[in-house]
């Protein structure tokens, strides 16, 4: 009887400890979900002045960004490598202060390539034969962005250090700084303001880095008043090949995994364009929602971060563990109640979006199914910053390959046989296969901690 009792009251514990700290974690997570959702609103206004440009411009516009956003989202997700080192050092600025001027050589490292990638975008247009006028608007347009890569890159290397310090309102405020700086300097540097005159692409290369510029200073700013880095230089110093290994050894399999996603979607866009118009259309817009739907798992899976890797110093497997369910039990709902959300909202949505009928009915019936490839997600991603945590990124990188790249197999079939909805369905089943190979490699890794 005893016995029982005392398992009844473990249990009880284990309960209010992952309570806790779900809440703990929703905490944190809600200004990163807040500041991503700032970002991509920002994006999508400032999109819509590009608008305005001539056709030429807008080509050469859409041509710099298919090369910057899958770049920048490798270094971003490569410089994730240095969070678990971070958490796991809050408290010693000397091991603290190393493992930041590592990120900080590593991002150097990765933004400076980035922009030499960016640069060249003229010579490979001409490579690839890119037609002549597109090439003539391209102007400075491919310096300014490369210069971009290259501030972005730094000022993710301090903001994954102040998300795994556990300051997400300075991300929050940070975020909202520089949204507000791109409604202010896109429209104004590229339509002109009373008698200045617009720039055009120029001018929206120039505000690009103008903003990322100003709000790179300001974050980095931010983090020399954290206290514990208060009295030593994190700025200077030599380059650590090995410490900058070290964080990439974690960081590049998650980049690659970002990396591997993306080439899969666009690879689904072009099946898709072979249907038609409107199913290209409908497609974009169901990606457009799956993006939004993802940024509270995203968010709550950063926040877990650097509980796990302060779990997993103390070699603590039972918390390393409770952390990742306390996270489950947050990102699941927080994305169900997006999606209601979004339910709500997606006819006026819709209709300020788009005119076509067949389109807006296509998304209707198609919604259902981006739920559930966010709901799986909401798992998966929750894992695989676990994984993170834990400094085993290799596995996610491998289910990540292994899955996508059936997708990508089946992907033109499944249109010729089913369009859209059977193309859908295939995505809900790879999403569900990395919860599964996610979750799996957690266990797995987790029970050596």
């Amino acid at each position: 009887m005893q016995v029982a009792v005392m398992g009844v009251e473990e249990r009880e514990t284990q309960g209010i400890k992952i309570s806790s700290r779900s809440f703990g974690i929703l905490k944190k997570a809600l200004p990163l979900y807040f500041s991503m959702v700032a970002s991509f609103s920002g994006a999508l206004v400032s999109a819509g002045v590009l608008g305005n440009l001539l056709t030429e411009a807008l080509a050469a516009h859409a041509l710099v960004t298919a090369l910057l956003a899958p770049t920048i989202m490798v270094v971003q997700g490569s410089l994730r490598g240095s969070m678990p080192f971070i958490a796991e050092n809050e408290d010693n600025s000397a091991a603290l202060a190393t493992v930041i001027r590592d990120g900080i050589w590593l991002a150097l490292l990765m933004g400076a390539t980035a922009g030499l990638f960016i640069f060249s975008t003229p010579m490979l247009a001409a490579i690839v034969g890119v037609t002549d006028s597109t090439r003539s608007a391209l102007g400075f347009y491919p310096l300014f962005i490369g210069c971009h890569a290259v501030t972005v890159s730094l000022s993710a290397s301090a903001t994954v250090l102040l998300v795994a310090l556990g300051r997400n309102r300075t991300v929050l405020m940070l975020g909202l700084v520089h949204t507000l700086l791109s409604l202010t300097l896109v429209p104004t540097l590229v339509l002109g303001l009373g008698p200045l005159p617009g720039m055009a692409l120029a001018g929206a290369g120039l505000a690009t880095l103008l903003g990322s510029t100003i709000t790179l200073a300001l974050t980095w700013f931010t983090v020399r008043r954290i206290p514990v880095l208060g009295k030593v230089s994190v700025l200077s110093g030599i380059p650590r090949l090995a410490g900058m290994w070290k964080i990439a050894k974690v960081g590049l399999p998650t980049g690659s995994t970002l990396l591997i996603k993306s080439v899969s979607l666009s690879v689904l866009i072009v099946a898709v364009t072979r249907i038609g118009a409107e199913a290209a259309a409908a497609h974009q817009f169901l990606i457009l929602f799956a993006n939004l739907l993802f940024f509270p798992s995203l968010s709550v899976g950063q926040s877990t971060v650097p509980y796990i890797a302060k779990a997993a110093k103390r070699r603590d497997q039972s918390e390393v563990r409770r952390t990742v369910l306390s996270g489950y039990s947050v990102a699941v709902p927080l994305t169900l109640v997006s999606a209601v959300a979004l339910w709500s909202v997606v006819d006026p949505a819709l209709s300020v979006l788009t005119h076509d009928f067949e389109v807006r009915t296509m998304v209707a019936t198609l919604l259902p199914l981006v739920f559930l490839v966010a709901l799986f997600d909401s798992v998966q991603v929750v894992s695989g910053m676990g994984l993170v945590a834990l400094k085993q990124t290799t596995p996610a990188m491998y289910t990540f390959l292994i899955f996508y790249g059936l997708l990508v197999l089946l992907t033109f079939p499944l249109v010729s046989v089913g369009g859209l909805p059977l193309l859908w369905s295939a995505y809900a089943v790879t999403t569900f296969g990395l919860l599964i190979g996610q979750g799996g490699a957690f266990l797995r890794t987790s029970a050596k901690v």
